[in-house]
C-alpha cells in the first residue's frame, strides 16, 4: 500500500508538472504575440543606433541599449563581458570608374577588413571568370598590376571549395601575383552590392570589392571587344590593434541550476544599412523572449541564459570569446539555440551536426506544431554563432525559417526596419521561447556533448573541414 501511495504521488507530481509546462507555454506565446515588444525594440535599435560595425561607437551603443532594456525588464544580472580581437577597421570612401574605352561610373562597395588603395589608382581589368579551385585560369604575369574581375559560385558543386574559402584564398593568390584589387560580382538585384568580412578578417591580402551585377556585365561586354581600363580609390583604414568589444549576458535561473540552455543572437551588423534582419531581428527575438519569461514569472528546471554576441560578421569573434571565457561551463549546456536567419516564417530548427539529438528534439519541439515550427533539418554549416559551440561538441540548433526574400537584402544597403513584418517577428520570438523553455524544462538533456574525434568526423561528413581549417587556423 505504501509503494502504491508513492507511485501515485510521483504520477501526480508528473501530471502537475506537465500541466504547468503547458500553461507556461500558452502564457508565453500569448504574451509575445500580443505585446509587440520585439518589433518595438527592433525599431529603437535600427532607427536610434543604426548599422553596428564591430568595434564601432554604434556597436557599443547597441550593447549598452541591450543591457539597459534587460535590466528594465527585471534582469538585474544583465552585464557586459569584454574580449579582445585582432584589429578594428573603418570603412572609407570608395569610387570606381571606367576610363576606357568609355567613361562610366561603376557601383562598387568594399568588403570589410580589407585594405584600401594607395590613393587613386588606374589599372587594366582582367576577367578571371568563375574559378572553382585555386588554380588560376589566367597566367600570373597577366594579373600583375591588374584589377581582377571574378564570379564565385555561392552554391559550389559537391566537394568543391566553399564560397567563403575560395573567396578568401583567391585574394591571397591574386596578391602574390601582384594584382591591384579584386572585384567580386554581386549576386544581388538592382545594382546592390554585398558587404562581408568572412575570410578576410583580420587583414585581407588586397582591396576586395563587391561590384554590382549589372556593372560587371558591362565590363564583360567591353572586355569581349578589347582592353578595359578603370580607376579605383578605396580609403579603408585599420586600427586600433588589438581592439576590444563586448558580449551581453543575462540569465533566468532554473530551479535545478546545474545545467543551462543558451539562447543567442548577434547584435553587430554591416554599416551601409540598419542591420534590421541581420541580425536585429534575432536580437529582438531573444530579448523579447527573455522579457516575456521574466514578466510571467516562468521558472524553468534548467537555467536559461541569454547571450547577445558581437563580432559575428568577422569570424564569430564574440561567441568564440564566450566559449573561451566559459569553457568550464560547456559540459553544463543542454543545448545552444541561435537565431540569425531573419524574420521569416518559422519551420523548426536546424540541428548543427549532432544527429544524436534527433529523437529527443523531435519530442521537445512537439509543442511548436500548432505554430508550424516542429520540423528538424540536419544541415550543418558555418553560418553563425552556433559554429563556436558546434566545434566544441555542444548540441547546437539554429532557428530554421522559410527562405522568403531574406537573401535578397542580406548584407546590403536595403536591410532596413520596414522590411521586417512584425507578426512574423513575434511568431519567431514565440518559437524561440517555447523551444528554449521545453529543452530547459525536460527531465533529461536532449543529447550528450560530442568528443573531439566525433566533432572532426562530423565536420568531415558535412564537408566543413576546409572551412574549419581556414576559420580556426588548424
Amino acid at each position: 500500500m505504501f509503494q502504491l501511495a508513492k507511485v501515485l504521488v510521483v504520477v501526480s507530481l508528473a501530471v502537475s508538472a506537465m500541466a504547468q509546462t503547458s500553461d507556461d507555454i500558452a502564457h508565453m506565446v500569448g504574451a509575445i504575440m500580443t505585446r509587440g515588444g520585439a518589433s518595438d525594440f527592433l525599431e529603437t535599435l535600427t532607427d536610434t543606433v543604426g548599422g553596428r560595425l564591430t568595434g564601432s561607437p554604434q556597436d557599443r551603443e547597441a550593447a549598452d541599449l541591450i543591457v539597459k532594456t534587460l535590466r528594465d525588464g527585471g534582469y538585474d544580472n544583465a552585464h557586459l563581458e569584454e574580449y579582445e580581437f585582432a584589429t578594428g577597421w573603418q570603412r572609407g570612401a570608395v569610387s570606381a570608374e571606367v576610363l576606357s574605352p568609355i567613361k562610366r561610373r561603376l557601383y562598387v562597395g568594399s568588403y570589410a577588413w580589407v585594405p584600401g588603395t594607395p590613393g587613386r589608382v588606374e589599372a587594366p581589368v582582367v576577367d578571371l571568370g568563375t574559378p572553382t579551385t585555386l588554380a588560376l585560369p589566367v597566367p600570373a604575369e597577366k594579373l600583375k598590376g591588374a584589377v581582377v574581375l571574378t564570379r564565385i559560385a555561392t552554391t559550389p558543386a559537391p566537394g568543391a571549395l566553399s564560397y567563403f574559402v575560395l573567396r578568401s584564398q583567391l585574394t591571397k593568390e591574386l596578391a602574390e601575383a601582384g594584382a591591384v584589387a579584386m572585384l567580386v560580382v554581386s549576386d544581388k538585384p538592382n545594382r546592390m552590392v554585398y558587404t562581408s568580412a568572412y575570410g578576410f578578417y583580420p587583414h585581407g591580402a588586397l582591396p576586395a570589392l563587391s561590384i554590382a551585377g549589372e556593372d560587371a556585365h558591362l565590363l564583360e561586354r567591353l572586355l569581349a571587344k578589347g582592353p578595359v581600363r578603370i580607376s579605383l580609390d578605396v580609403q579603408n583604414t585599420f586600427g586600433p590593434a588589438p581592439a576590444k568589444d563586448r558580449n551581453v549576458v543575462a540569465e533566468l535561473p532554473g530551479t535545478d541550476p546545474g545545467e543551462m540552455v543558451i539562447m543567442g543572437a548577434h547584435f553587430d551588423s554591416w554599416d551601409p544599412a540598419q542591420g534590421a534582419n541581420d541580425n536585429g531581428s534575432g536580437v529582438a527575438q531573444v530579448l523579447e523572449a527573455a522579457r516575456a519569461m521574466k514578466s510571467l514569472g516562468i521558472k524553468p528546471r534548467s537555467t536559461i541564459r541569454f547571450v547577445f554576441f558581437s563580432g559575428e560578421e568577422e569570424a564569430c569573434l564574440g561567441s568564440r570569446a564566450y566559449v573561451t571565457q566559459h569553457r568550464a561551463e560547456l559540459d553544463r549546456i543542454r543545448a545552444v539555440l541561435i537565431t540569425d536567419s531573419g524574420a521569416q516564417a518559422p519551420l523548426g530548427f536546424q540541428v548543427e551536426g549532432n544527429n544524436d539529438i534527433d529523437a529527443a528534439i523531435q519530442k521537445l519541439l512537439a509543442p511548436l506544431a500548432p505554430l508550424g515550427a516542429s520540423r528538424v533539418s540536419h544541415t550543418a554549416d558555418f553560418e553563425s554563432d552556433y559554429e563556436s559551440f558546434m566545434v566544441e561538441g555542444v548540441p547546437s540548433l539554429s532557428l530554421w525559417v522559410e527562405e522568403g526574400d531574406y537573401d535578397v537584402r542580406h548584407h546590403t544597403i536595403a536591410d532596413t526596419y520596414e522590411k521586417v513584418e512584425p507578426r512574423i517577428l513575434s511568431l519567431d520570438t514565440a518559437v524561440m521561447a517555447v523551444a528554449a523553455y521545453s529543452i530547459a524544462n525536460a527531465e533529461q538533456r536532449p543529447a550528450r556533448r560530442l568528443s573531439s574525434d566525433e566533432v572532426q568526423q562530423m565536420l568531415k561528413e558535412n564537408n566543413l573541414l576546409e572551412e574549419y581549417k581556414v576559420t580556426y587556423g588548424k
